[in-house]
């Protein structure tokens, strides 16, 4: 699974300063003892508040083995470009243990740099480790579920470490993150979920609330309810992430809002006031659509918002999906349902052109609707999406498919589907209501390329409404 992108070297920095002496042989000065240090691995993980074991290190001396010191500190990654520097700690460094081995339960969450400093009073030398220091729950695939009354469930499946690989740890979800990390708190009505930054937010529809979380924990830091400011507000849609960490949120009232994350605030813009939307195209950029008009929306730094102008007037917009940064919108014309049309444009709403257009008279009805849940993946420039309980492969450039690139069992009803950071992988929310299991939500992932299934999990959510991919920040 994804790392950091700082975190893409392992390096070991060995600085020595050595001293010599004077003895009082003919021979001359005596040759110091110089020393090596070794280890297994130059990564360490560990959680906050748990005791962190280091052990592994291998200290060698190449002349007379001599009385050693040692000191074990740590301090802020010091990082420049995505790049470890040279030397890998600024600022303060915080001594933990002057023992060989280091015992020590860091209560600092985040990425940092741990020096072992050995000295046999002729030799100092330096060993650096990269220290990530995470809580249970800092990276992994997670779950937003609900209940028949509409109560939230958060279920977690923590990536495991190549030690816990190698140790024969297997992956598993927890069902009960609500109850370890918000006790006597209920997540109500929910309708989505949204990781940004170091931000985990979920929304509830019914009374306009917004449960905004520290993604590393879970720990629930607001949950303001915005009903009384806006009375028609009912939170749907997380759209996407524009400037100044503004998130764009679609409402049940066809209107579009703004949540400033770092606030915990919820406006209206300027340019959106009176405006009236249907739906929200999920993405790095919030796009809207009005589907009576055949208009699409975005907001712009400049001019407040930007629409598609004249471009769809004789269509009917049945979908639209994002692949990078390439607006793909699905199509039909408004005379003849079965000429479909699906031009590439931008959230910009540059016009199509001829080359970026599939136009073209079908013998059949689209097999898509304003329902079918969309997902593009760059790494294989394809879009996923569903029609009739059934998964579709569509690829720029062709026809719409005829037949589903995925079937899910007979039983199985899709709920959400997704892709991993990586955008290789497609998950797949299921929820089979004839279980007789009390959890009847379930996770099939697929390879997002061949599309064949990796990995299932079965009864491990109530009825899924968004998995994404928890990164680590």
């Amino acid at each position: 699974m994804k790392m950091k992108l700082y975190i893409i070297m392992l390096f070991c920095l060995m600085v020595g300063m050595y001293s010599c002496y004077d003895d009082d042989t003919t021979s001359g000065r005596k040759e110091v003892s110089l020393l090596t240090i070794t280890a297994a691995h130059d990564t360490l993980t560990t959680s906050f508040g748990e005791e962190l074991v280091v052990n592994h290190v291998k200290i060698e001396q190449s002349g007379e083995e001599l009385p050693l010191t040692y000191e074990w500190a740590y301090g802020d990654l010091d990082i420049s470009g995505g790049a470890v520097k040279p030397y890998p700690i600024k600022d303060t460094l915080h001594v933990v243990s002057t023992d060989p081995e280091l015992k020590y339960a860091f209560r600092e969450l985040g990425t940092f740099a741990l020096r072992l400093k050995v000295d046999n009073g002729e030799t100092t030398i330096f060993k650096f480790f990269i220290l990530q220091i995470d809580t249970e729950f800092s990276e992994g695939i997670t779950i937003l579920s609900r209940d028949d009354a509409g109560k939230g469930r958060l279920s977690f499946m923590k990536t495991l470490t190549k030690e816990e690989i190698s140790g024969g740890k297997v992956p598993t979800f927890r069902t009960n993150i609500m109850e370890i990390a918000n006790p006597g708190m209920e997540l109500e009505n929910v309708t989505d979920m949204i990781q940004q930054g170091g931000r985990l937010m979920v929304s509830s529809g019914s009374n306009g609330r917004i449960y905004n979380m520290d993604s590393r924990s879970f720990d629930i830091e607001t949950a303001t309810s915005f009903s009384g400011k806006f009375p028609g507000v009912n939170v749907q849609q997380f759209v996407a992430i524009s400037a100044y960490s503004n998130m764009h949120i679609l409402s049940e009232n066809k209107r579009a809002y703004v949540y400033e994350t770092d606030v915990d605030e919820l406006l209206v813009l300027d340019a959106f006031d009176g405006l009236e939307v249907d739906a929200g195209v999920s993405h790095s950029k919030p796009v809207f659509i009005n589907y009576g008009t055949s208009t699409m929306y975005a907001p712009s730094t400049s001019s407040g918002a930007v629409n598609s102008g004249t471009i769809f007037t004789n269509y009917e917009i049945v979908n639209a999906c994002f692949i990078n940064t390439y607006l793909y919108v699905f199509s039909t014309d408004k005379n003849d349902p079965l000429h479909i049309y699906i031009p590439r444009t931008s959230a910009s709403f540059a016009k199509p052109t001829a080359t970026n257009t599939v136009d073209y008279q079908s013998s059949q009805p689209i097999g898509m609707d304003r329902n079918s849940m969309t997902v593009g993946t760059k790494v294989y420039n394809c879009i996923y999406y569903t029609y009739n309980n059934e998964i579709y492969r569509w690829d720029p450039g062709r026809q719409l498919p005829t037949t589903p690139s995925i079937t899910v069992p007979t039983g199985m009803e899709i709920t959400t589907i997704a892709v991993d950071p990586d955008q290789k992988l497609l998950y797949v929310g299921l929820y089979e209501a004839g279980s007789t299991k009390e959890l009847k939500g379930c996770l099939y992932i697929y390879d997002a390329d061949s599309g064949e299934l990796l990995e299932t999990y079965d009864n491990i959510a109530d009825r899924p409404v968004r998995v994404i991919y928890k990164e680590r920040v």
